[in-house]
This record gives structure tokens, C-alpha cells and sequence, in this order.
């Protein structure tokens, strides 16, 4: 087996408690002069934490577009790049979760491809999702209510700003389920056939970390917690992108359908679609699931499902389709688009992961 491994970024990445004081300063090192701020409304209205953000760029601030929603739908795409334009923004500073990530991602490609040159991101996450350390986003179109996801090297952000007091309005339950997302993104790699080794010992090691932290990491004044939990985060999907023959196995394409579909935010999706993933490919995966088993602390001949359902079910987190805003009659229809993206992405598994077979996946989980 011949590995190869290429380094895409992010440039640097600024963590700890009271990171944002460094803001100001990140900006300084790349020359960027005119920061448009991009959020959502709930941070933008609910919080004064937009306000902190825009503080601490002083003069580099331009411009705030808070108008980014869930699943990046194509209007708040064009939106976003409008508000950049109109800023005339060199730089754009993400501030929270991974739709506002994934926009700003969206809004750097299309200024690029569009001749305006790529604006430097700077991203200061809310949560566990981890979109900041990957060149994909997802893009929903509104009339079919389908995602599809574009990579493009382009839509790497440079600079990631890690400060988990700017977590404290975090709702818990968002808080939480993203950081099943994060496991979410480590289990798929240490699954993916032949997983890099050095990749391995890092998604393996944020498994761990995430069991020992995520449930403390819930007081949102536990902010070693909580920074143990971004460091997690970091590594379970750091380098998904970089290693030659690498990608989502299963409940990603799963969890990007559900969610484009019915409206359900990430990190529900990969509560549901996780274990249900797991015992789907058992029969293909044992060896990995055994570590993974392992590093959950719950070994078992089943492989891993069972320790991620028992980490799941000591969060009370939500577990089925039944308890979102899904409509039973729609699960084929969603099984085909899972099916098909797997295909479009040449996963290992889009031999088994059929329709009619995906369709009785997501009914086990209704």
C-alpha cells in the first residue's frame, strides 16, 4: 500500500480561551484591510456576540451579512456574494456554525471563479461541525430540495479562531449534536478502506477525546471542556481532503440528503444515521469498527455500533426520523438521492447502498 498525503490548510489556527483578542491581529499578518462579518440571524439578534466580533476588527470592519440559513439554500448563496461584493471585502470573517462556513466557502469560490479574486477567510466557529477544515460545502437547490457538494481547493479558509467563550449561547442541544457530528467525521475516516495511518491515529484520538469531554462540555462555563472538544473536532476531520482515495462512506451522504430533504440540522442527522451506518457496513468494516469500538470504550462483537448508540443515548439526543420534521412517505425518495450521490462520489459501498436497500436503512430508523 503506497500513501500520499498533500497539505491544504488551513494556514493557522488561533485556540484558547480569550482567542478573539487575537483577531485583529490575524488580520494584519494577511493585509486585510475591509472584513465583511458573515453570520445568522439568532447570533446576529440574540446575542452580543456579533457586536464582540465586529469590535474586534475596529476599522477592518466593512460590512455584517447575518442573513445565512441552514443547508445553505441557493438564494442565501447569492445573497452572501452580493454582500461581499457590495463591501468590496477582502477578507470574509465567519462567525458560527457550518452553514454560515459553508456559505462563506460558496461566496470565495464564485467571486474567484467570477475574476474578483478569493477573499481570505477567517473563521471563528460556534460549534463542533468542523466544516472549517475542509474545501466542500453544500449547496441546496430550493426547488428540489436536494444537496449537492462542490470542492474546489479554492474554498479553503486560511485562518481558524478557536475561543470557547464565544460558545456560551450556544444551545445545548445544537452544541451537543454537532459534536456527534464530529464523531461523525471521525468514525467515517477511520472506516474509509485502507485509512491513512497518521489520519487514523488522530480520528481515533478525537473518539476518545469526544467521550470524555462532549457530556461535560455541556455547562457552557466548562470552557476547558468545551476547548477539548474543538481540539476533537479539529481532528476528526483534519486532513479529509488531503489524502489520496479518502471521503464520507455512508452516514454523511446519508445525513446531507435527510437534512437538504426535511429541513434537519447536521448534527441530528448524524445521531440518526450513525449507528444505523455502522451496522450497515459491518460486514465490510469489522477491523475498523473494532477500533472504533475500542476507542469508545465499549468493545463489542457487533463492532461499533453499540458504544456510539450507548454515547448517544447517555446525551439524549434526538435518535429517529420520527422525531424531526421528516415525512415517512418521502424516505424512498431520499434513498434514491443518497444512492446517488454515492455513486457520483464513487464510494466503496454505492454497490450495496442501493435504493431499495438505503430505503429500508432509513425506515429502521424511523
Amino acid at each position: 500500500m503506497i500513501y500520499d498525503f498533500n497539505i491544504t490548510g488551513p494556514d493557522r489556527i488561533i485556540s484558547g480561551i480569550g482567542a478573539l483578542s487575537q483577531l485583529g491581529e490575524a488580520l494584519d499578518q494577511r493585509g486585510c484591510q475591509r472584513a465583511l462579518v458573515l453570520t445568522g440571524k439568532t447570533l446576529a439578534t440574540k446575542t452580543d456576540l456579533v457586536a464582540q466580533v465586529e469590535a474586534a476588527l475596529g476599522k477592518r470592519h466593512a460590512a455584517t451579512f447575518s442573513g445565512c440559513a441552514q443547508h445553505v439554500p441557493e438564494s442565501t448563496a447569492d445573497n452572501a456574494v452580493q454582500a461581499a461584493m457590495d463591501a468590496d471585502a477582502d477578507s470574509i470573517v465567519i462567525f458560527g456554525g457550518g452553514s454560515p462556513i459553508d456559505t462563506a466557502k460558496l461566496v470565495v469560490k464564485r467571486m474567484n471563479d467570477a475574476g474578483k479574486g478569493a477573499p481570505v477567510q477567517f473563521v471563528i466557529p460556534t460549534t463542533l461541525s468542523a466544516g472549517e477544515f475542509t474545501h466542500a460545502a453544500g449547496l441546496t437547490s430550493e426547488k428540489t430540495r436536494v444537496k449537492a457538494v462542490i470542492v474546489d481547493p479554492v474554498m479553503q479558509p486560511e485562518v481558524i479562531l478557536y475561543d470557547p467563550e464565544l460558545t456560551r449561547p450556544t444551545p445545548t442541544d445544537l452544541w451537543l449534536t454537532t459534536g456527534i457530528k464530529a464523531l461523525d467525521h471521525a468514525v467515517e475516516g477511520v472506516w474509509w478502506p485502507n485509512c491513512h495511518p497518521f489520519l487514523e491515529t488522530l480520528r481515533l484520538g478525537a473518539i476518545a477525546d469526544l467521550r470524555a469531554n462532549l457530556a461535560a462540555s455541556r455547562d457552557p462555563d466548562a470552557l476547558e471542556a468545551r476547548l477539548a472538544c474543538m481540539h476533537a473536532a479539529w481532528k476528526s476531520i483534519w486532513g479529509l481532503l488531503s489524502a489520496s482515495s479518502v471521503g464520507f462512506r455512508l452516514s454523511h451522504p446519508l445525513g446531507h440528503q435527510i437534512g437538504a430533504r426535511w429541513d434537519v440540522p447536521h448534527g441530528v442527522t448524524s445521531c440518526i444515521a450513525l449507528p444505523a451506518a455502522a451496522r450497515f457496513l459491518h460486514s465490510r468494516s469489522k477491523d475498523a469498527q473494532a477500533k472504533i469500538a475500542q476507542a469508545m470504550d465499549l468493545p463489542s462483537p457487533e463492532g461499533a455500533a453499540p458504544g456510539i448508540e450507548a454515547f448517544l443515548n447517555s446525551l439524549d439526543v434526538p435518535r429517529r426520523l420520527s422525531q424531526t420534521d421528516a415525512k415517512r412517505d418521502e424516505i424512498p425518495l431520499v434513498a434514491k438521492a443518497v444512492s446517488e450521490e454515492l455513486s457520483h462520489l464513487g464510494a466503496p459501498d454505492s454497490d450495496i447502498a442501493t435504493p431499495d436497500a438505503l430505503t429500508e436503512l432509513l425506515e429502521s430508523v424511523w
